[in-house]
């Protein structure tokens, strides 16, 4: 082996070994998502055994064949599937267990020729199964899209719930395996000069997979570990991206459309009966008084209970006489705290983080987020603005 090879060959060994480990924490280690985190923890053992692969091919190259007990390659997604299923709190069923059959099917076509395999025999019958690959990412990111849109109607911090990092993951292991599936056949035409680029760039983007799945997993909590009520029995949740009003169209077509759009919103709206709109009335004010907005793990059950109203009931009177989601209703509160702290004669003592803090949020990127969001501008622009005025 020339000596690139024998770094790759030996960075591949100390991967492994770490891969290894990080499986098996994953399985032992006392997590907030303990359930779904066996799961990651195949997902990294997946990743060992293909370096195992690796080094096992390196050892017989000569031969022009290489050693392959078991290809985990397409076990990695259904892998990280279940593990998104497990996260959200979703009863994995009977029919999802098929996602398995691909890569147990490519198993079995590749050891028809017994153990020792040419190189050549995986791009066959490689092709049909990464595309299959592609469109369980599609299915997987569905259901991402839809557990954001759910999610905001039940709490006031999304930031470790929204599972965005699984997005990246999901994109990642596609890539990996489209570097993997590249890599077989430039080995086929012998593109010499693509070998080194090829395996550089595979070996970087398999590391920083490992580094964000192990980061991300070890801090990702349960989603819904209590059922919450079924988001799809409200016709009126309103979705994150609601925040700012539709900007009104100058053109006459642009006008007529958008008029046409609100008499149809208005009639599918639903009447709000005086009684509802009290009630929502004294909810606001009870908020207000006891400043219930300033616990940081507040979500739709917990202040349901302190105000003792049904949880369904709260978040359809926050939807219909509010007009939004949960996150935006007590966000607002909290932005509302926030201004009045930092005008406030203590405010010099505090930084703008501390004074979000008393003001109930959890994170930096959640109130940064949410005050831009609702002022157009950044919590420091305000404070500035301030000073200026």
């Amino acid at each position: 082996m020339e000596a690139n090879e024998w770094i790759v060959f030996f960075l591949s060994v100390f991967v492994f070994a770490n891969v290894l480990l990080l499986g098996l924490l994953f399985f032992t280690i006392k997590s907030a998502n303990k359930k779904a985190n066996r799961y990651i923890g195949l997902f990294l053992w997946s990743i060992a055994l293909q370096i195992f692969n690796y080094l096992l091919g390196e050892i017989v190259e000569e031969s022009g064949y290489f050693l392959l007990i078991f290809d985990p390659l397409l076990f990695a997604l259904p892998l990280l599937f279940f593990y998104l299923y497990t996260t959200i709190n979703k009863r994995i069923e009977k029919w999802h267990y098929l996602l398995f059959v691909p890569g147990i099917v490519h198993n079995v076509l590749l050891h028809l020729e017994g153990v020792l395999l040419t190189e050549e025999g995986i791009t066959v019958f490689g092709v049909f199964f990464y595309c299959m690959e592609f469109l369980l990412m599609i299915y997987a990111f569905r259901i991402l899209q839809k557990h954001k849109k759910k999610i905001v109607n039940f709490y006031s911090d999304v930031e470790y719930k929204s599972l965005a990092w699984l997005e990246s993951i999901f994109i990642l292991v596609v890539l990996i395996h489209l570097f993997s599936f590249t890599d077989s056949i430039v080995d086929v035409f012998t593109f010499e000069y693509l070998n080194h680029l090829l395996d550089w760039t595979f070996f970087g983007l398999l590391m920083f997979m490992i580094f964000w799945v192990s980061y991300n997993g070890f801090s990702q909590p349960e989603i819904f570990k209590q059922q919450l009520f079924l988001a799809t029995e409200n016709r009126t949740m309103v979705e994150l991206t609601n925040w700012k009003e539709v900007p009104v169209n100058t053109s006459e077509k642009k006008r007529k459309k958008s008029d046409e759009n609100k008499a149809t919103i208005e009639q599918q709206e639903p009447i709000i009966s005086e009684h509802d709109q009290k009630q929502f009335e004294a909810i606001k004010i009870q908020i207000l008084q006891q400043e219930l907005f300033t616990n940081p793990k507040l979500n739709l059950r917990s202040l349901a209970i302190k105000l003792g109203v049904k949880e369904k009931e709260l978040s359809r009177l926050i939807n219909e006489c509010g007009n939004v989601n949960f996150y935006r209703f007590i966000n607002e509160y909290r932005i509302e705290k926030f201004k009045q702290l930092v005008q406030s004669p203590e405010a010099p003592k505090f930084t703008l983080l501390g004074l979000a803090t008393e003001a109930g949020f959890y994170s930096k990127s959640t109130f940064y987020a949410a005050f831009k969001k609702l002022e157009g501008m950044t919590p420091k622009q305000y404070e500035k603005s301030l000073k200026k005025s």
